[in-house]
């Protein structure tokens, strides 16, 4: 893999990371939808999987991921169970213009992603085993045995916040919004 290149402004970057099935593109929806126009934008993910309405990102096949890669077009990226995934240059202009960008991302590529931008901020979604393993047999993309070994990795993540999604969808959302609160130093719109 190439080295990835420095993201500058990255105390505005914030990564959320958790185990599939945690909720992080729930609590993510959610949230957007409670911040409205704050300044805060949700980067878009490049993904080598097919177009899914739930996740809203931009799908690619594995040459087109490989074409971005090589063409400089992406800011970061990374392999996560046997999908590329990466982000746009373009989806982080807001911090440059002194705004927040929200990133959907990987416990595993966290380290990586740090060395490029030192100061980002990282949440932690998580969730009960049980809760993971109906989640992830709720979604139908993957048989037990995947399911299981996903739910046997052991990956530890540095992060600023640990938010426990077991319950009420607005409690969770709670959590990150008092927290991004802080962080703006309470200029966040609550």
């Amino acid at each position: 893999m190439s080295t990835l290149p420095f993201i500058a402004h990255s105390d505005r970057l914030l990564v959320i990371v958790g185990a599939s099935g945690a909720g992080k593109d729930t609590v993510l929806r959610a949230w957007r939808d409670r911040l409205g126009a704050a300044r805060v934008h949700f980067a878009q993910r490049v993904i080598t999987r097919l177009s899914d309405p739930h996740e809203g990102h931009e799908s690619a096949t594995d040459e087109r991921f490989e074409q971005l890669i090589a063409g400089a077009r992406l800011a970061t990226w990374w392999r996560a169970n046997g999908l590329g995934y990466g982000i746009r240059w373009r989806e982080l202009d807001t911090l440059g213009h002194g705004g927040w960008v929200v990133v959907n991302g990987s416990r595993l590529h966290l380290p990586t992603l740090r060395s490029q931008a030192p100061a980002l901020r990282a949440i932690e979604i998580t969730a009960p085993t049980q809760v993971l393993s109906h989640r992830l047999a709720a979604r139908g993309r993957e048989e037990e045995s995947a399911i299981q070994h996903r739910l046997g990795r052991q990956i530890t993540a540095s992060t600023d916040l640990t938010v426990t999604n077991d319950g009420p969808i607005d409690r969770a959302v709670d959590a990150v919004q008092r927290w991004w609160t802080s962080a703006e130093g309470g200029r966040a719109s609550t």
